[in-house]
């Protein structure tokens, strides 16, 4: 059973394996961006991520856990301000060049904003920079 307020990751996520490892690791350094862009990390935040990861065919605690690690490394300084995490946003977009990958990472994105019981102002101007970067 999920806990209050967490909604199930759904079955028709795009197949995400099929992104190649530049990809992958964009995603999963937007997932982690968008968890600090509010500064209120929620381990229901986590727990998704982490669940995305499994998905991306990362079968153990400790492949899950490193590659999250790496990731925190790689765009925590991002997220030290509005600017610097919306500018590292932009770019990541742009390794998904098809709407179909921009809409689904967005709607993934979007969601995982959600997760904590409400989307802050920050967390909306961060949506709407993604947005724009991905020409929706």
């Amino acid at each position: 059973m999920l806990p209050p307020g967490q909604v199930p990751l759904a079955d028709s996520l795009m197949n995400i394996t099929d992104f190649d490892v530049t990809q992958r690791e964009a995603l999963l350094d937007l997932l982690v961006l968008t968890m600090y862009v509010d500064g209120n990390l929620a381990s229901v935040e986590e727990t998704r991520v982490k669940e995305l990861l499994l998905v991306m065919g990362l079968n153990t605690d400790f492949d899950r856990n490193r590659q999250f690690d790496a990731s925190v490394t790689r765009v925590r300084q991002h997220s030290l301000s509005p600017d610097a995490a919306r500018a590292c946003a932009s770019r990541l977009a742009r390794n998904f060049p098809t709407r179909e990958h921009r809409q689904e990472v967005y709607a993934i994105l979007n969601d995982l904003t959600a997760l904590d019981g409400s989307v802050s102002v920050e967390e909306q101007k961060y949506l709407a920079t993604l947005r724009e970067a991905f020409q929706m």
